[in-house]
């Protein structure tokens, strides 16, 4: 079974050994890293050509740095997806798939990107919610400042000041809040807050700064202040595109999206207005996070920090709003996997440009680690993206895999119990196949697959036509190279 669990070397794609560290905006001195994690944000954003969205400050991000179109996370769910990502390996190689286990139970030794980065020189500090998932109040064992979760018990609630009245919540359904409150009741914006206070205290340190910020907006429940809520006409919310659950998909895509609709024995159905609130609580979410984020970004401006300064933005995994039936994550579904990244590294490349080229959530430490000029560590199952920095044309890898349990919600078991069924995605240039197996035996329960070239919201599964079939065996193929540490293909 541990064999199972491992990948075998060769899906660590070949990592380059970092040339010496190199002038960023005309300096010698090894750059500062920026690294934001918000959670839930998929690409509903301006720089990712939603017309609706009102993300400034991202969009100013995107200005002076690189947008990925086509990057992927490796595992649709917080915890897994971090450990993965703040790791640079994959859930199957850290047997990490579930919240109940968290990488220093399962990896005592585990080095995340921050710790590799204190190794070699840095100060590295986080706030807010960065490597776990929930449950964890300090998430890194070691950093050069012990890492922060500043809302503790409050962050899903508005905290008042003392003897102040809760203003009157001008929104129906239960997982949204529309009050008239400041920005500083809010979770993020205290993280916001210190972050730009230890900035302040870092800018005037002579070694380079490693600094991780948890973002929690857009997650669920949608309670931001009013001014975030009244950025949008509810009729403006877009009405979802892709409503119905793709033709031809097995049920096993699907899970019973218990994040917005509960638990399955006290299920609720949405009525069309409790869906256009919930898309409208969700992009105020978003505003409100993005506005977080461009305070600590004016800061690295008024610091004079901005041209020594790498700025990497990630959501952790995606999130559906209705689109195949589906609302939460948890699926392999492009809205789930599909995720921002975005890069700015001064004096690399050309700003405000976007490249399709495919890229992963791992890609992110090797990539940081050659723009600063250290050594990566052996285990790095990414590949560095600088190559794309460099010219938007480039490409780095032909795939991106993301995958998924069966039972969604399967870690009542504990921390050492094992998926039923595991779902695999594999993205190419035009194919995403989605490939579902027993856990144990390898035999095929569920297979998908679907054109993002002529059918890019995935209405139609291709799998079992006779016309795809030589298509799904190419995909086969290419999932069989990448995937070494699985059991031979049962049907």
């Amino acid at each position: 079974m541990k064999a199972h669990l491992l990948i075998i070397s060769f899906l660590a794609f070949a990592l380059h050994a970092p040339a010496p560290a190199h002038a960023i905006g005309g300096t010698s001195q090894k750059p500062n890293v920026l690294f934001v994690v918000f959670d839930d944000l998929n690409t509903r954003l301006g720089c990712y050509g939603d017309t609706v969205a009102k993300s400034p400050n991202l969009d100013r991000l995107a200005a002076r740095g690189t947008v990925f179109t086509r990057n992927f996370c490796q595992q649709p769910i917080c915890g897994p997806s971090r450990a993965s990502f703040m790791s640079g390996r994959r859930p199957d190689s850290l047997g990490i798939w579930s919240m109940t286990r968290h990488l220093y139970d399962a990896h005592p030794d585990a080095v995340t990107i921050p710790q590799w980065f204190m190794r070699n020189g840095y100060t590295s500090m986080s706030i807010g919610k960065v490597l776990g998932g929930y449950g964890k109040e300090a998430d890194f064992k070691t950093l050069s400042v012990p890492d922060r979760r500043t809302g503790g018990k409050t962050k899903d609630e508005f905290a008042m000041p003392d003897g102040a009245t809760l203003p009157p919540n001008l929104a129906k359904d239960l997982l949204c809040e529309n009050r008239d409150v400041k920005d500083e009741a809010c979770f993020d914006a205290v993280s916001a807050s210190l972050a730009i206070t230890e900035l302040r205290a870092l800018a005037k340190k002579p070694e380079p700064f490693f600094f991780a910020l948890g973002i929690f907006k857009p997650h669920t429940p949608y309670k931001v202040p009013k001014r975030y809520w009244d950025m949008y006409r509810r009729e403006d919310i877009p009405a979802i595109e892709t409503p119905a659950r793709p033709r031809n998909a097995p049920e096993i895509a699907f899970h019973a999206n218990h994040e917005i609709l509960g638990e399955p024995s006290a299920h609720r159905t949405l009525d069309e207005d409790a869906k256009r609130e919930i898309r409208h609580g969700y992009y105020a979410a978003m505003s409100f996070a993005d506005a977080q984020f461009g305070r600590v970004l004016d800061a690295l401006d008024e610091l004079k920090l901005r041209d020594n300064t790498i700025v990497v933005i990630i959501g952790d995994n995606g999130f559906e709003l209705g689109e195949h039936d589906c609302w939460g994550k948890m699926t392999l579904f492009g809205w789930d996997a599909r995720v921002p990244l975005i890069i700015s590294a001064p004096g690399i490349g050309v700003g405000g440009v976007k490249t399709s080229a495919i890229s992963e959530l791992i890609d992110i430490f090797p990539t940081l680690t050659e723009l600063s000029g250290i050594p990566s560590p052996s285990e790095l199952e990414g590949t560095s993206l600088v190559p794309a920095l460099k010219d938007a044309s480039a490409s780095v890898k032909t795939a991106a895999l993301t995958q998924y349990p069966r039972p969604a919600l399967y870690w009542g078991g504990g921390a050492q119990a094992l998926p039923q069924v595991m779902g695999y995605g594999l993205t190419t240039d035009r194919w995403s196949y989605h490939e579902w197996r027993d856990f144990k035996t390898g035999h095929v329960v569920g297979q998908e697959l679907y054109d993002e070239q002529t059918d890019p919201l995935e209405t139609v599964n291709l799998a079992g036509t006779t016309e795809f079939a030589v298509v799904v065996k190419e995909q086969q193929a290419l999932f069989d190279k990448l995937l070494p540490h699985l059991p031979k293909r049962q049907k």
